[in-house]
């Protein structure tokens, strides 16, 4: 009774916290896209709440003061943007796309180098009239500086792991996204103080610049925590596995650790797959095509639960078993199936492949 509630419950927690990874991907575009409209309606819902600036019916083009040097407005990082949305496009769906992806964010960051260093070589020019030589502990008087930041190093941080998640997928994706949530809130949450103290700017005439950021290591720590934690899940070190348990009834006829591959099918006996240490001992079988059929499924880790979901050419799931805690051994009804070959896996353990052949 215990055993079934237990596999109910993971059978219902695969649903959300192991989902079809393929999905998932596809539907980030839509979620970004989704949590960006969110943030830019809360901006603009400040922004309205907020009174208005006290500033004059005419336009005043703004001026930097004397011995500052302002590099002035850029097309590069909506471009860049840009160029990072087309790398994703072409992620999801890949063929040219990707192609083009690769062009378009490789072309606008050139744009955005060249950019730099035309401002750069200016920079270093000489100025006419000589600045003093003053080192200065602040910005001008009237200048609001938002001062320096880990901000920009975090959100490239939690980009890059993102994308280790989507080479890898599994938990190490859901740690990728999570960093880059964390990360892109710590932005926002930054973002809304400087809005603040500009706001109280203009309603007090008094610029304050906000301190200096501390280094922030509890963030730091949290991420490689939990970049390993996921690894740890990935590879399947946690939970524990017993070593030295004795196979099923069910097993194959190999001696337990021998190693020795499982014998080949025989015709018209009901095709076996067989999990040991979070592997399938059984990369492939063989079924009949057009007809159901039953496949017997053996668990033999201890007290790891297991299961077989099949799927098709196009990654949709057309049969999933149910999750088998072991050392245990289950027979799965699956339903006629066309001729050809169909990858499975393990719903609670993805990284556990193989490829079917019906004929």
């Amino acid at each position: 009774m215990f055993e079934d509630l237990w596999n109910s419950i993971l059978e219902l927690t695969s649903k959300f916290v192991i989902p079809d990874w393929g999905s998932v991907i596809a539907m980030l575009p839509v979620l970004v896209f989704a949590g960006a409209i969110v943030v830019i309606g809360i901006l603009f819902w400040i922004i309205w709440r907020h009174p208005k600036p006290r500033v004059g019916k005419v336009k005043v083009e703004p001026v930097p003061p004397a011995g500052v040097h302002m590099p002035g407005p850029s097309w590069a990082p909506p471009l860049a943007a840009l160029g990072a949305f087309m790398l994703f496009l072409g992620l999801v769906f890949g063929g040219p796309l990707l192609i083009v992806g690769v062009v378009g964010l490789t072309v606008t960051l050139l744009y955005w180098l060249v950019e730099a260093v035309r401002l750069y070589d200016h920079d270093l020019g000489s100025t006419v009239p000589e600045l003093p030589e003053v080192t200065h502990t602040g910005p001008p008087p009237g200048v609001h500086m938002p001062g320096p930041s880990f901000l920009p190093f975090l959100a490239a941080l939690g980009a890059g792991l993102l994308f280790l998640g989507l080479v890898f997928g599994g938990w190490i994706l859901a740690a990728g996204v999570i960093a880059l949530i964390l990360t892109l809130a710590g932005w926002m949450g930054a973002a809304r103080a400087e809005f603040e103290k500009t706001v109280e700017a203009d309603t007090t005439g008094h610029l304050e610049n906000i301190p200096e950021p501390r280094t922030p290591k509890l963030l730091l720590s949290g991420l490689a925590i939990m970049l390993v934690a996921a690894f740890v899940v990935q590879v399947g070190w946690i939970p524990p596995r017993a070593s030295g348990e004795e196979a099923s009834p069910g097993a194959s006829g190999a001696p337990g650790g021998s190693g020795a591959p499982p014998p080949p099918p025989v015709a018209g006996a009901t095709p076996t797959v067989h999990a040991k240490d979070i592997q399938f001992v059984d990369k492939t079988f063989q079924a009949p095509a057009n007809k159901p059929f039953d496949l017997d499924f053996v668990n033999e880790d201890a007290a790891i639960p297991h299961n077989i979901e099949i799927k098709d050419g196009g990654g949709n799931v057309i049969f999933k078993g149910e999750i088998v805690t072991g050392v245990k051994t289950a027979t799965y009804k699956v339903p006629a199936l066309q001729p050809g070959q169909y990858p499975y896996l393990c719903t609670v353990h993805p990284t556990m492949t193989g490829t079917a052949t019906v004929q």
